[in-house]
């Protein structure tokens, strides 16, 4: 069996794996300070072939070092689809000056051999390098599923010292780690019609990274529909903390709203922190559609491999329709009629009114000649927030009636639902609520209903007449 002693350069050796099997984040790619004991026996069996194990995990860090074996209770989720490649490195562990070797993956890149090696988790995120030849191995993650920012690249050995045993390990294991970035938009609109201000947050994970890595690019870029305007942020938080004036800068042009944070505001944004923009918005019209969608683009720069990655976000839906009014004669079917002004109130029924709503300044709506008015427009009755299931009314109440006419005794209660709106009657579109409302003239007999305070006063006036007429009778009855 060919051996070759190397006791003299083990510690040198023992620097170089050091390199590759850190837990706290990706693997590191500077030396460690603290250099592994050299083994009383340092023969290398170069006839014998190795293997590399990954344990790809996400999550939570560890302070423990690791040791190129099997360890227990690694924390981290597992994830499966990472996509490894191992590219030996052109040294020969032999009669190569081993103090020479590259430090670091950048040192490595220029030194590749055409040899490599692919393997991706699966199971519990498991990627096993079998049958490796003896030597230095670049490993690299090259895909990596959404949402998950590829960790740096690294080199292990194989072998690499055994600190444990003061010996070789020719089966490594290593435990490298990803960030998971999730992107996310929501939207707070509750209550709020065209004109008025509501809010969309975009929520981003920033990647995992380490001394000497950094930060030099965070930006939400959002491309708004058409029917909105005027963004606005009104906060950005890098974790616990707000970011300040002069902390990152926001453009709209072109319907494209970007927020960048700036080099001094980058400085604050720490390792795996949620970063967060909120910013207000208004709908200046309903257009044609009721729903209106938008999502957003969140672009950072991977610190471990430099890469920018562009992360998109789920859609956050708002909802707003038309209120058309029309006037009409209770009695003359066709008759529409001019010249009736309402307010529009949220409410829970016609005796309860809550606040009175007011659209782009306007709180008051007078129908013209065809006896209609439209209100653009309403936030819906059914929905709001995105996706939180609401049950809300809005009533109408008449302040003037037209020439000639009776004012409503009573507002009238009414719900804009989504399927509503896509009721389209003649006449109408898919955006558009119609609410028929009747007045009834001055000089018409307006009779009451059976059980109502009018039926009341005819029992008693009938009474009356009945009691009078059997005492005239009896009266006439008696002169007789």
């Amino acid at each position: 069996m060919n051996r070759f002693s190397c006791a003299t350069r083990s510690v040198t050796f023992a620097a170089i794996v050091g390199l590759s099997l850190g837990l706290g984040g990706a693997p590191a790619v500077v030396a460690q300070d603290i250099l592994i004991a050299a083994p009383v026996k340092a023969n290398i069996d170069f006839e014998r072939k190795g293997s590399l194990t990954l344990y790809k995990k996400s999550g939570a860090e560890s302070g423990e070092h690791a040791t190129g074996h099997l360890m227990e209770n690694v924390p981290g989720k597992p994830l499966n689809g990472v996509k490894f490649k191992a590219t030996k490195i052109n040294v020969d562990l032999k009669t190569d000056d081993w103090a020479k070797f590259p430090k670091n993956a950048e040192d490595a890149k220029n030194k590749l051999t055409t040899v490599t090696y692919e393997q991706t988790t699966t199971g519990e995120g498991v990627a096993k390098f079998g049958d490796l030849p003896l030597g230095l191995y670049l490993v690299e993650e090259t895909e990596a599923p959404e949402g998950v920012v590829k960790g740096a690249p690294f080199i292990v050995s194989i072998p690499m010292v055994s600190a444990a045993s003061n010996s070789w390990n020719y089966e490594i294991v290593a435990y490298p780690k990803n960030s998971e970035t999730k992107v996310e938009k929501s939207v707070k609109d509750a209550d709020k019609n065209i004109q008025d201000l509501y809010l969309y947050t975009i929520t981003a994970d920033a990647p995992n990274f380490k001394d000497p890595k950094k930060l030099t690019k965070f930006i939400f870029s959002d491309k708004l529909d058409d029917r909105l305007e005027n963004p606005k942020a009104t906060e950005v938080k890098a974790g616990d903390v707000t970011l300040a004036e002069g902390d990152f800068t926001e453009s709209f042009v072109d319907g494209l709203y970007k927020v960048e944070i700036s080099e001094k505001g980058l400085l604050k944004v720490a390792s795996g922190v949620k970063v967060s923009l909120t910013f207000n918005v208004a709908r200046k019209e309903v257009g044609n559609s009721v729903e209106l969608v938008n999502s957003a683009d969140v672009i950072f720069n991977n610190p471990n491999t430099e890469e920018d990655i562009t992360q998109k976000t789920n859609e956050a839906k708002t909802y707003h329709g038309k209120l058309k009014i029309v006037k009409k004669d209770a009695k003359e079917i066709d008759k529409v009629l001019e010249g009736a002004t309402f307010e529009l109130y949220r409410c829970e029924d016609p005796d309860t009114l809550k606040s009175k709503i007011s659209i782009n300044g306007q709180s008051a709506w007078t129908t013209g000649k065809d006896g209609t008015v439209t209100i653009d427009g309403l936030h819906v009755t059914d929905v709001e927030d995105n996706d939180k299931f609401i049950e809300k009314k809005y009533c109408l109440k008449e302040t003037a009636a037209p020439a000639g006419y009776s004012l409503m005794e009573k507002p009238v209660a009414f719900t804009m639902t989504r399927d509503e709106l896509a009721q389209v009657a003649e006449g109408d579109d898919a955006v558009t609520l119609v609410k028929k409302v009747e007045n009834v003239k001055h000089d018409t007999p307006n009779l009451p209903m059976t059980g109502g305070a009018g039926i009341g006063i005819l029992a008693a006036l009938g009474a009356l007449i009945i009691g009078a007429g059997a005492w005239l009778a009896r009266r006439n009855s008696a002169k007789n």
